[in-house]
């Protein structure tokens, strides 16, 4: 029945999308992920990568911090890899 119920929870925080922003280190590692999310949300958007996620990713790399967007509330991580 445990078994069970730790499964559950598991699949719940994969399918709802279980915070993985804070598993990221470095500006790469954010922009993969925002990547990943534009080909997802937006698949006939050819230009969702170019134009939200590469400025983010020009921006990281100056500052060290990224700022996520609304959809995915907003947080500003920094202290990243600037890499």
């Amino acid at each position: 029945m445990r078994l069970f119920l730790i499964l559950g929870f598991l699949a719940f925080a994969i399918a709802t999308g279980a915070d993985t922003s804070s598993a990221q280190t470095s500006c790469s590692g954010f922009q993969s992920m925002c990547a990943k999310r534009c080909k997802q949300r937006a698949p006939g958007d050819a230009n969702c990568v170019s134009d939200h996620c590469t400025p983010k990713l020009q921006e990281c790399r100056s500052t060290g911090c990224w700022q996520e967007g609304r959809l995915y509330g907003g947080r500003e991580t920094c202290n990243l890899r600037k890499s």
